[in-house]
């Protein structure tokens, strides 16, 4: 017996198992291919007519006892079989039936300006060659017919709705920005219609493409037939590239659009012969390589350009456009249209520039499945010839083809995210880049120049949160006494649930314990988790728990995540408790706005649903005499700076920190004259009014805290590039509370004297747009860049 007879032998026992198990659909796909290499079988022949006289699909039970090879000699009994199969009824489907449906597919496609008329044309050539069942199951099944005139299943013969279902999805799908994917071929589209779904607006209106390649137009129209893909069709995401040249016009689509995104994924849904060439995977490798190339070309002529911008041009630059005596600066910028802060922070900050002077261009991807691509941005710069470029949350590890080397750039850090900023991002910034933001302290840690870094806060934009004063209907909808606006509702016993669920590690969960019992009693005496509170709580813990010593990454997270939030949680709820039990006692109204509220043990009652940025926000600020702050990280953060921008009343609860802003300016001023520099040397200084001042500042921690794993003379000299709350506002002090008595004691004087409250916060507002706007803050950013880059030039 040969290898070739063993494998079919092989392949009828399988093909007989599947039909003794009664797996009708899976005998028949084995059975043909079967029949071609032992078309004498009659056995197997006449049980294959069976599967399909039982599945419905009549004449392909009657072609298999018809069209027998000539040489081949049936048994007698097969005569009697194929003439009661000459009377059952039972064809195909007329395609007319489904006629509207294709129609209306293609008036979808015809509505984006896509020309069908090659799918029409081929449908109306070889509409014959393609048949449609229905089977007992309720599956439409189709056939096609080849050159040879042979009728094969296509794309194969199943439940496709069964078959699509369980096939899995591609590894990836779930991310917020999966794809794109491309397909060979769409079958009869059930996969398809399951890839699309899973993927509609899967991360802030982001949609990825998906590019279907057929090259053979009937089977796309066959299927046009058959789904109801009007919304589908019309969605520009869904690129189509069917009938002759599909291919040259699949690899052309890259270079007309430079922002398509190159596909994760080729999948073949339909049936593609083994010869056909050139598959779909080797054009996407033919033109990513083309693409890449012409990327490096374009960044190399761009450093050309950019070659003799040396750090002493970029000073003299700088300056002279700071100082009035040269042309404004021209600044480019990006961002996402698939976010949402940070669009609105890149509008405001292009108004700000502007207003500056400066002229500001701002690259944005402008479909929903595109991702701004290296050559755009070439493209723009050579058009602008930039002195800037201009970027949220990134450095220049983000843009290395994007950006040519000597182009300076300027982050502004908004949100600290630790996978931007590791140490190894850190070291390939360039000596004419600058990043400000709120993350001085750690990246001075990690070996950064602190020269090159300015330590700043997110502002707010007063032309936003100017607005049309309210109605009268809005007034009456948003009025109320006190009104708190934050999604922080998860109390600190649901957050500690959750920690110790995602840990999963006894020694964990009773660590985390001891945390949760220790830091409460802790905040009694010093309210804000601080450095020094969470260093002290920890070492107790680890004592409790005999923890000789954590992983460092433990460490960091169980400090900056669980003990910070932890203490956020406990600051925030504390105060909203005293708010709440004066509402109850005094009758005054409450509102708590955000997400989950209503679901609070003992807030609830207060709770008025999510509030929305923009018009709801500002109604919000001004319909409420009393708005309130509530952060342990302090006073200036841009939920109040917006709130007064748009004249409301805050009462906060009082954070140490926030005033001692006139002690560190001039404990800075001292350490500056001394000269000292190091903390050793800080610590160990007998200047009596410096050492006074010290006191002052860092309080009971100065004799027991620990001064050296945060350096305290660096912390203290990146605090000071901040302007503090107690130095702002002349008011500051008059809005605090620090007690549920003392929040009574301020609401009942500020609600009961209209005009003091109104006098408050009309000074505040304007502090807040003379010193915490946009346009302050940016102009404070090029400014220190400019003298950043003075030194550096002179060093």
């Amino acid at each position: 017996m040969t290898t070739q007879t063993v494998k079919i032998e092989t392949h009828k026992e399988v093909m007989l198992d599947r039909l003794r198990a009664g797996r009708d659909y899976e005998f028949l796909t084995m059975a043909q291919p079967y029949l071609d290499v032992r078309p004498e079988d009659a056995y197997v022949r006449l049980m294959a007519s069976r599967s399909y006289l039982k599945l419905g699909l009549v004449p392909a039970a009657r072609e298999l006892l018809e069209r027998v090879p000539p040489a081949i000699v049936l048994p007698p009994e097969f005569e009697a079989v194929r003439a009661a199969l000459a009377d059952l009824p039972g064809g195909p489907i007329p395609w007319r039936t489904h006629k509207e449906r294709f129609d209306a597919n293609l008036g979808a496609l015809t509505k984006r300006g896509i020309d069908v008329s090659a799918i029409r044309e081929a449908w109306g050539r070889h509409e014959s060659d393609y048949q449609l069942f229905r089977d007992e199951k309720g599956a439409d099944q189709v056939r096609e017919r080849d050159a040879a005139g042979r009728w094969d299943w296509f794309p194969t013969l199943c439940d496709h709705a069964v078959a699509d279902a369980e096939r899995a999805l591609p590894d990836g799908i779930s991310a917020n920005m999966p794809g794109p994917y491309a397909f060979e071929g769409l079958g009869l589209g059930g996969y398809f219609e399951r890839i699309y779904r899973a993927t509609v607006d899967t991360f802030l209106g982001f949609s990825c493409a998906l590019l279907v390649v057929e090259p053979r137009p009937a089977r796309f129209a066959a299927l046009l037939h058959l789904r109801d893909w009007e919304a589908l069709l019309s969605d520009e995401r869904v690129m189509l590239f069917v009938g002759e040249g599909c291919m040259e016009a699949f690899r052309s689509a890259w270079d007309s659009d430079l922002d398509l995104p190159w596909p994760q994924l080729v999948m073949t849904t339909g049936t593609v012969p083994a010869d056909a060439t050139p598959r779909v995977a080797d054009v996407v490798e033919a033109a990513a390589n083309v693409r890449e190339n012409a990327v490096r070309e374009s960044m190399q002529d761009l450093g050309r350009r950019y070659a003799h911008r040396t750090p002493q041009f970029w000073a003299k630059r700088f300056a002279a456009a700071l100082d009035g005596s040269g042309e404004p600066l021209r600044i480019l910028t990006a961002v996402s249209t698939h976010t949402t802060f940070l669009q609105h922070s890149i509008r405001d900050t292009k108004r700000a520039f502007e207003s500056l002077g400066h002229k500001c261009v701002v690259l944005t991807d402008d479909t929903p499945y595109g991702i701004t691509g290296p050559l755009t941005f070439h493209n723009a710069i050579r058009e602008l010839d930039p002195d800037l470029f201009f970027i949220l949350d990134h450095l220049r590890s983000a843009l290395e083809t994007a950006v040519p080397k000597n182009l300076p750039i300027l982050t502004w850090d908004q949100d600290q995210l630790p996978h931007v900023l590791t140490r190894e991002n850190l070291q390939r910034i360039a000596p004419h880049d600058f990043l400000a933001g709120c993350s001085k302290s750690r990246c001075v840690a990690m070996g950064c120049n602190p020269a090159q870094l300015l330590n700043a806060r997110v502002p707010t934009c007063p032309e936003q949160f100017g607005g049309d004063a309210l109605s009268e209907s809005e007034q009456n909808q948003y009025a109320c006494d006190v009104s708190f606006v934050s999604h922080a509702s998860q109390t600190p016993r649901e957050f500690h649930d959750q920690e110790c669920e995602a840990y999963q590690h006894p020694t964990m969960t009773k660590l985390l314990g001891e945390l949760f019992s220790l830091l409460p009693p802790m905040l009694e005496q010093n309210p804000v988790a601080d450095h020094h509170v969470m260093t002290a709580v920890l070492a107790e813990a680890m004592q409790r728990c005999r923890l000789s010593g954590l992983d460092d990454e433990v460490v960091r997270r169980l400090r900056n995540w669980y003990l910070w939030r932890l203490g956020d949680r406990l600051f925030r709820h504390q105060a909203l408790e005293w708010v709440a039990d004066w509402a109850r006692r005094t009758g005054r109204s409450f509102r708590i706005y955000g997400r989950g509220w209503e679901k609070h043990p003992t807030l609830s009652d207060f709770a008025a649903g999510p509030a929305r940025n923009g018009r709801e926000l500002l109604c919000i600020y001004r319909a409420s005499r009393i708005n309130l702050q509530l952060m342990p990280a302090g006073f200036i953060h841009q939920r109040s700076l917006d709130g007064l921008a748009g004249g409301g009343f805050f009462l906060s609860r009082t954070v140490p920190d926030d005033l001692r802003g006139k002690t560190l300016r001039k404990l800075d001023a001292r350490i500056c004259e001394l000269k000292i520099c190091n903390t050793g040397e800080l610590l160990g200084h007998k200047d009596d009014s410096l050492r006074t001042l010290l006191a002052s500042y860092v309080g009971d921690w100065l004799e027991r805290g620990d001064h050296y794993t945060f350096d305290l003379l660096t912390n203290i000299h990146i605090s000071a590039e901040l302007l503090q709350p107690d130095e702002a506002f002349t008011d500051f002090e008059e809005i605090l509370f620090d007690s549920a008595e003392r929040f009574a004691e301020v609401a009942d004087h500020f609600l009961t004297v209209d005009a003091h409250r109104r006098e408050v916060a009309d000074r505040m507002r304007q502090v807040v747009i003379e010193r915490f706007s946009y346009r302050s803050t940016v102009d404070q950013f090029l400014r220190a860049m400019s003298s950043y880059l003075q030194t550096a030039a002179a060093g």
